[in-house]
């Protein structure tokens, strides 16, 4: 049986309060929600470091099924660079970063990227393929979805001994070995000029170089 994820805590609830307070401060102040790219509190301020998984092999997926795209397993993209993100409705985050995740998969899959979009409904609830295509395509992703209904995925990649994990639009970027060589713990990143996202585009910058390094180790190989 599935835990009953942290998001739940009361200490995520807490926290969950506080932004929805910051919300409606905002009202009056349009620009104040936009101060940083990672308005949710922290406790403690290390629970949403994605270090334990880094320089590891990613763990086989199980995804309750695939929408517009045939079932992929991971073992099947061995000799591709893999990028992973949860996301779903309601995320202010998630519509930042999927049209980046767009971006670069259009100038990427050519050369072997793979990106795949996972959509986890919360709280956790029966979603219908319609939904979630709608939700992806207005969010601006149109490559593959996969649906992790239950968070099967998302509690043995992130969650699992993690009780004070605040965020699970969480990214992993796979090498074509399978292991996990970059992954953001969660929110947005993006390109962007504005001072106030500088956290987005730096994390946004980051993840483009270590694709392309990705990319060219294989390429440098042959």
């Amino acid at each position: 049986m599935t835990r009953i994820p942290s998001v739940r805590t009361p200490r995520n609830r807490a926290a969950r309060l506080l932004v929805t307070a910051l919300f409606v401060a905002s009202l009056a102040r349009p620009a104040a929600l936009h101060a940083t790219c990672a308005a949710v509190p922290k406790a403690p301020l290390d629970a949403d470091s994605p270090a334990d998984v880094m320089d590891r092999p990613a763990r086989a997926w199980t995804f309750d099924r695939w929408v517009d795209s045939k079932p992929l397993a991971l073992d099947s993209l061995r000799g591709k660079v893999v990028l992973v993100r949860w996301f779903n409705t309601g995320c202010k985050y998630c519509g930042n970063t999927l049209p980046a995740l767009e971006s670069l998969r259009t100038r990427y899959g050519g050369q072997g990227l793979v990106v795949v979009g996972v959509f986890h409904p919360k709280p956790i609830h029966e979603v219908s393929d319609a939904f979630v295509r709608k939700t992806a395509h207005e969010l601006g992703f149109h490559g593959p979805i996969a649906v992790d209904e239950r968070w099967s995925t998302l509690e043995r990649w992130w969650l699992d001994g993690h009780p004070d994990r605040n965020w699970t639009s969480v990214s992993f970027l796979i090498d074509r070995d399978g292991i996990v060589r970059w992954a953001h713990g969660g929110g947005e990143y993006h390109p962007s000029t504005d001072p106030r996202h500088a956290s987005c585009d730096a994390s946004y910058a980051e993840l483009e170089r270590t694709i392309r390094r990705l990319l060219d180790d294989r390429a440098a190989a042959r």
